[in-house]
């Protein structure tokens, strides 16, 4: 459609060119008694040529194009499903400031937690599709979202545009520092002999799925507790009320440094270079389990191609910065990127097919 009304359009100044040639070479030829005047017809056209230049350039020029050229021109809304202090707003956080000072323009993080994200992604695809409210977080709120309800408020693929993945990390098997055990397999003995009388914590559904994984592994009945955020668990993981959590890298490195917790294992497939003395759930013996938690950037369906090539763009310039790469170290995670929006959209796509297998594998019915 866009197509077509461009050329429309140059028809439209092709016709009117040759009309205008006509009528001013008529008029400038002649002076105000008719007669001819050598070279004024040029000079007129000449004097006609830039205005009618811009009416063919605005002509040339789509709408996504002009839009694209103008953004940003107003505050850009970044969506986070979760707390403010949460690990996913840590996130959030950096890589608004980091936008913005990329794009010039004000980037302000709004909180929309619960519901497992999904608030935060329903949210974004009701949203205007301009660019203006982008969505940031966990590839696992659209790929789980198909299959943890019966009633899913998004469609993964046909509400967003995906403009960049931002960054990779494994979650943690995490007990309280208080605790005897120094390896998984202590911890699995233990949860054996207290059967249902066990119990692990878990705020998200990576982490959900990363519990239920070890469990059916390991034929343990240890029972399930859920909270709404990662804060709310500290004092029943404390007091032994909870025996463990599949906790995210953010919240779990932080309580590291104060003494709180305990690592047992990360849930990739190759130990993270920014926490090299964390092993693998498999090397300590629960195999099959490579759970490398990625984040993205995803815009409502519709957005205009050009603005999401040049976010792509200022995010693939953020990941290539030192800085990103030490600040995610500390946080347990690394840089992560892709050749172009498509490639983003692509790896949600296979993620989408790969937490399906994972949900039935850990036996979640959808709510």
């Amino acid at each position: 459609m866009e197509a077509a009304a461009l050329g429309r359009s140059l028809f439209f100044v092709c016709c009117f060119l040759r009309v205008l040639r006509e009528d001013v070479a008529v008029l400038a030829c002649n002076d105000s008694q008719g007669r001819d005047v050598p070279g004024e017809g040029r000079k007129t056209m000449k004097r006609w040529a830039l205005p009618v230049l811009a009416l063919v350039a605005a002509a040339l020029v789509s709408p996504q194009e002009a839009h694209s050229q103008q953004y940003p021109s107003r505050d850009i809304h970044i969506i986070c499903g979760f707390p403010a202090g949460s690990g996913a707003d840590i996130y959030a956080r950096f890589f608004a400031n980091k936008l913005a000072e990329i794009s010039k323009a004000t980037v302000v993080v709004e909180n929309k937690p619960g519901a497992q994200g999904s608030i935060a992604t329903s949210h974004v695809a009701r949203a205007k599709p301009d660019g203006y409210t982008i969505y940031i977080g966990g590839a696992d709120a659209f790929s789980a979202s198909p299959y943890l309800f019966k009633t899913p408020p998004i469609d993964p693929i046909k509400d967003f545009e995906y403009i960049s993945p931002l960054l990779g990390q494994g979650f943690m098997l995490i007990v309280d520092s208080k605790r005897p055990f120094k390896q998984v397999s202590e911890l699995t003995a233990y949860l054996k002999e207290k059967k249902d009388k066990a119990s692990y914590g878990t705020p998200t559904n990576p982490g959900t799925i990363l519990a239920e994984l070890y469990k059916s592994a390991n034929g343990l009945n240890t029972v399930q507790v859920n909270y709404k955020t990662s804060a709310d668990f500290v004092n029943d993981l404390a007091s032994g009320a909870i025996d463990f959590v599949m906790a995210d890298p953010v919240f779990t490195l932080a309580r590291v440094k104060q003494g709180v917790v305990r690592p047992l294992a990360i849930s990739t497939a190759k130990r993270v270079s920014s926490v090299p003395d964390i092993p693998t759930m498999q090397e300590q013996g629960i195999p099959d389990i490579d759970l490398n938690l990625w984040w993205l950037m995803a815009a409502p369906a519709g957005t205009p191609q050009p603005v999401l090539d040049k976010l792509h763009g200022w995010l693939t310039q953020v990941g290539k910065d030192p800085a990103t790469r030490e600040f995610l170290g500390r946080n347990g995670g690394e840089p992560l990127m892709a050749d172009s929006p498509a490639a983003t959209k692509a790896m949600v796509a296979k993620e989408v097919a790969a937490w399906k297998n994972y949900i039935q594998v850990a036996k979640i019915p959808p709510q």
